[in-house]
């Protein structure tokens, strides 16, 4: 395609395109199975949106995004002043292919195929993080007690029971509460809340950005090797792959894209055309908050997650649940992240203070913000979602050596250990466990 050459450039065995949370634990499975793996990211590692999730290991979100209740909903839900999801209208026009799909796929043999897929890959999230604490340790930083969602109106909690019973059709245990139960369970929350649905086998990270760092040390520790560039040329033959960027060259006998948001960008110059599209996810940290929930709790009708957590010692409340359609260049709207403080004191009534004027040092978008203590931190980053909200994952149709894994939407950090574990039997040539022929790149 034009490039020079490449000279006497030293091949690797695999190289991972991509060090957030998916390309990380890949490239762990790989390295501790006797694999050289190099890994080389944009920025930090983990410093994208592995960084800004809410912490969920959401097992029972099975369902796919697109769905006929989602569509109908959705006018409603644009037209919100700082509603739940948001679009830059100059963006629309860019977005309309991805949005035809997207409606496309709620048709409901597509949402069956798309349901049945996520349950599948679902399954197996929680235990692939306990595999990972037990051969590795994860400091402490994997909670398993359990998720909530909250609901403010009898209505939607007797929805919840209908819920309820489709995810049992998919072994999801869960529990239905009602507001006794509820206010028992956790004090914290408005006791005019009517009922919740708790479901025990969910976990949590108190820390996403620790638990990159931690799975790094790992990999480092197994003789894994990290550089950072922005590759921006790939291009493959019959027994090797060139990457490069700006001033560096690099090739292996494998190539795992793992960019997130970015790896479609890859992928078209290998002929690919992958319909991903970018959601820009908020959240909102608060550090030292005067309350916090007991688990990871999720308002039903306010369209967010409030999760406990600890950054390097220190409480904090992250409040997430904001997404806006505008593609990968435009700067961050903060108010998206500051709306999210009046909506976690309707919550949580006892988070005291008045959060809404108040700013960090420094808005960061993409990686760990900074503040002074006690200041809020607005952030935000990119979800890559595929209009069926399933990942591109396995082998690269018309390329050998090549490997897909991206597109996990939200549930990145749930599917990131069982999804390397998939992976590495993909690429060892084993048959995997799971069938991964719904995840493969050539469906659209």
């Amino acid at each position: 395609m034009g490039r020079v050459g490449v000279g006497a450039v030293a091949k690797e065995e695999i190289i991972i395109i991509g060090g957030g949370i998916i390309g990380i634990t890949t490239a762990l499975e790989l390295q501790a199975a006797g694999h050289g793996v190099l890994v080389i990211n944009r920025g930090g590692v983990g410093s994208g949106c592995s960084y800004g999730n809410a912490g969920h290991i959401a097992a029972e979100h099975i369902f796919p995004l697109a769905t006929p209740a989602l569509l109908s909903a959705l006018p409603g839900l644009l037209l919100q002043p700082n509603g739940p999801v948001s679009l830059r209208w100059r963006y629309m026009l860019g977005l309309m292919p991805w949005l035809v799909r997207f409606i496309l796929s709620a048709r409901p043999a597509v949402v069956k195929r798309s349901t049945e897929a996520i349950a599948g890959l679902n399954a197996g999230a929680v235990a692939a993080y306990q595999n990972l604490d037990a051969r590795f340790g994860l400091d402490g930083l994997l909670k398993r007690e359990g998720t909530l969602v909250a609901y403010a109106r009898e209505k939607n909690l007797a929805g919840a029971a209908r819920e309820q019973a489709a995810l049992a059709d998919f072994d999801v245990e869960s529990a239905l509460w009602d507001g006794t139960t509820l206010r028992h369970f956790d004090p914290a929350l408005n006791p005019r809340l009517k009922g919740g649905l708790y479901f025990p086998n969910s976990a949590h990270i108190s820390d996403p950005y620790a638990l990159t760092q931690t799975l790094m040390a790992h990999f480092l520790k197994l003789g894994g090797r990290i550089e950072t560039a922005d590759i921006t040329h790939i291009e493959s033959s019959k027994d090797c792959t060139t990457i490069c960027s700006a001033d560096q060259t690099w090739q292996a006998a494998k190539v795992v894209i793992a960019a997130g948001a970015f790896s479609h960008l890859l992928a078209r110059q290998l002929g690919y055309k992958i319909p991903l599209e970018t959601e820009r996810g908020y959240h909102l940290d608060i550090p030292h908050p005067s309350i916090n929930p007991r688990v990871p709790t999720t308002f039903f009708e306010k369209r967010f997650v409030a999760t406990p957590m600890h950054h390097t010692q220190t409480a904090v409340l992250r409040l997430a649940g904001r997404v806006e359609f505008g593609g990968l260049d435009a700067k961050m709207t903060e108010k998206q992240a500051l709306a999210l403080v009046p909506l976690g004191q309707e919550l949580l009534p006892d988070l005291r203070g008045d959060y809404r004027h108040t700013r960090a040092t420094e808005t960061v978008t993409h990686s760990p913000p900074n503040a002074t203590p006690g200041g809020i931190r607005p952030w935000m980053g990119f979800r890559p979602t595929l209009p069926d909200s399933l990942p591109v994952m396995g082998p690269a149709p018309g390329h050998a050596n090549i490997y897909f894994c991206f597109g996990h939407q939200h549930l990145g950090l749930t599917q990131a250990a069982v999804s390397a574990q998939l992976m590495l039997d993909v690429i060892e040539g084993r048959a995997a466990v799971l069938d991964i022929h719904p995840f493969r790149a050539d469906r659209f």
